[in-house]
């Protein structure tokens, strides 16, 4: 719980840092790996697990880095799942939920700088000037394709800056719950190892298992959804991707910004409900 101004400041801007490097270290290593293809479109298994691993990985260093500061929430759902367990005020909620919307924001501003030069030689360039299989699907992924001189055109961000869309091959109504799940694995993961008092991972171990659930996640989510759980690491993206060009509120964007709520809200009522309570192997009677 913070306790006063000054550790509400340190505590909101250690959240609005660890989003914004956590979106740098996830989206970074997904558009690093997208680079890797051959040309083409299905995700590779190396690829899926190298994001799955960067984005689980960095939630652990991350939730160590800051953890002792904020509480390592860096992702607003599980900031309503505190809120909603009356662990934090409205007013304090809030300013995590900006401060990690906006630390999205500026992760993925410096993700683009840091990637920007990966789209230098598409524009005015086809398909058959580009004798490399990876860098043909960079451009496709990139830019637009003029249908009458069939040249890539008005190249955004490469690959979009990882932006989350709902794969053409699942509905939106199921997308929606494999992200309500994905998020339920996450959030009842921090309940459960962080703040069980009678958990048996300790604190200094809860970030590994927090990292993990986000890892096993994305292993499932990424080639159906781009694995969203959590809004702002798919707002950051979003919004520097429509301002350098690209069409980023595309088909299923609802389903980023209500499923992990959802998802939150059905871990904290399970956790409060069932397991809060329920006495723990090796307890007494």
């Amino acid at each position: 719980m913070v306790q006063s101004k000054k550790d509400l400041f340190g505590a909101v801007f250690a959240e609005f840092l660890a989003t914004a490097l956590f979106i740098w270290i996830g989206c970074g290593a997904a558009i690093s790996s997208n680079t890797w293809h051959s040309g083409n479109s299905t995700p590779e298994v190396g690829s899926v697990v190298g994001i799955a691993i960067a984005f689980g990985f960095g939630i652990s260093v991350l939730a160590y880095g800051i953890g002792h500061v904020s509480g390592g929430h860096i992702n607003p759902a599980v900031t309503f799942s505190f809120l909603i367990r009356g662990e934090m005020s409205l007013a304090s909620a809030i300013m995590y939920m900006l401060a990690q919307f906006f630390g999205a924001f500026i992760g993925a501003l410096f993700l683009y700088a840091s990637v920007v030069g990966l789209t230098t030689g598409c524009e005015g360039n086809s398909v058959d000037t580009i004798d490399d299989g990876a860098n043909e699907r960079l451009c496709a992924s990139s830019c637009t394709l003029d249908a009458d001189s069939g040249l890539f055109m008005d190249c955004g961000p490469p690959f979009g800056l990882g932006t989350n869309v709902v794969s053409g091959a699942i509905g939106q109504g199921s997308a929606f719950i494999a992200e309500l799940i994905g998020t339920f694995v996450l959030v009842f993961t921090v309940l459960m190892a962080a703040v069980h008092p009678s958990n048996g991972s300790g604190p200094n171990a809860a970030p590994i298992a927090i990292g993990w659930s986000v890892m096993l996640a994305h292993l499932v989510l990424v080639p159906l959804t781009g694995c969203g759980i959590n809004p702002a690491r798919t707002f950051g993206p979003a919004i520097v991707a429509l301002f350098f060009g690209a069409d980023s509120f595309v088909r299923g964007a609802w389903v980023y910004y209500t499923a992990p709520f959802a998802g939150s809200l059905c871990a904290t009522l399970s956790y409060e409900i069932i397991f809060k309570n329920v006495p723990t192997v090796g307890e007494e009677d």
